[in-house]
């Protein structure tokens, strides 16, 4: 009986194992219609999300553009490619009609010329056919063909501002410093007042100096005054804007210039922010309905593009700018004035 069992139970085990091979074979790789599942497959990585496209460069703002005045290059030919032309808005200045003209250089590339002598005359366009610069602007005062504004060219003295004024050339002098524009030898620009002694010594000052009887300058006084040193500097006056500041020293330099009259005017300054060399002009006394400008406005106006550096030169029928040769404002004298110096920028 125990056999017999025993027998049964080694029977099953043996029908086990052949039905678990037979299964196994049919499972195995490559047999049958099963295959084995590899495990060691992995799914592919995903694509790599594409490189976002880079943003575009924003366009260079334009800092005289963006204070209202129109970019005016165009219509005046090619000029240096540092230099630009630009027209103010009409409203410039609050309460009145404008048009003035800025010639706007890189002061690092711009080349700065003091064009005359100390007596002659020559119109702005004549000066041009002498030297056909790209700007052209009127310079300092004269009278009776004879600058009485200084002319500094090539580091040295072409003529001084002029040394003595009066009312009335009897009991009454004034020994007065002038403003003048000036760059120095390594191309920066600053204003501020000239006098040049009898024994030709041209002295700066970093002040104007209060209008006295009789008081002579020297290099002790005003305060802080300095031997002059500069490449080329033009003079005129008054002093407009010194170190950011609005001055108008035209009592100081005993200049007799309707300061506070609506009239055609010429400036020159200098923006720091922007390293930029300008020449400015303005139309007046009613040519296209525009008054012109005092010498207040002009302070505000250059100050308000940058300027912290600014110095008023002759105008009325004198101001004129040239952008290779042709004329901006309208001359009030209905043609150019002849003066004795201009200013040129190429």
């Amino acid at each position: 009986m125990k056999i017999a069992m025993n027998l049964r139970k080694i029977a099953l085990f043996t029908a086990a194992c052949l039905t678990f091979g037979a299964f196994a074979t049919s499972c195995g790789e490559g047999e049958g219609d099963i295959q084995w599942w590899d495990w060691s497959y992995n799914a592919p990585d995903p694509e790599p999300e594409p490189e976002p496209e880079p943003e575009p460069e924003p366009e260079p703002t334009d800092p005289f553009v963006e204070k209202g005045w129109s970019d005016a290059t165009a219509d005046f030919g090619t000029l240096p490619e540092h230099s630009k032309v630009y027209t103010s808005p009409e409203n410039v200045v609050e309460g009145k009609k404008c048009l003035a003209y800025i010639a706007v250089a890189d002061a690092k590339k711009a080349s700065f010329d003091v064009l005359g002598d100390e007596k002659g005359y020559n119109t702005p366009s004549q000066f041009y056919e002498a030297k056909a610069q790209s700007v052209i602007i009127n310079g300092g005062f004269f009278w009776d063909g004879a600058s009485l504004s200084l002319i500094w060219r090539d580091g040295a003295l072409v003529c001084p501002n002029v040394q003595v004024d009066s009312p009335d050339w009897t009991s009454t002098y004034y020994y007065m410093p002038r403003g003048t524009f000036a760059q120095r030898a390594d191309g920066t620009f600053f204003v501020g007042w000239t006098y040049t002694s009898l024994s030709n010594q041209t002295f700066w000052y970093p002040t104007s100096m209060p209008l006295e009887d009789g008081k002579v300058p020297s290099i002790a006084y005003p305060a802080g005054g300095e031997n002059f040193e500069a490449a080329t500097a033009i003079g005129g006056g008054p002093v407009l804007v010194r170190e950011g500041k609005i001055i108008n020293s035209h009592v100081d330099e005993y200049l007799l210039i309707n300061p506070t009259d609506n009239r055609p005017r010429t400036a020159i300054g200098y923006n720091p922010a922007d390293d930029k060399l300008v020449y400015f002009v303005c139309q007046g006394d009613g040519l296209g309905g525009t008054p012109g400008m005092t010498l207040e406005d002009v302070a505000n106006v250059m100050l308000a593009i940058g300027c912290t550096e600014t110095l008023n030169l002759d105008g009325g029928g004198s101001s004129c700018m040239l952008i290779n040769g042709k004329e901006t404002i309208k001359p009030s004298d209905g043609k150019q004035r002849s003066v004795v110096s201009a200013v040129a920028l190429n």
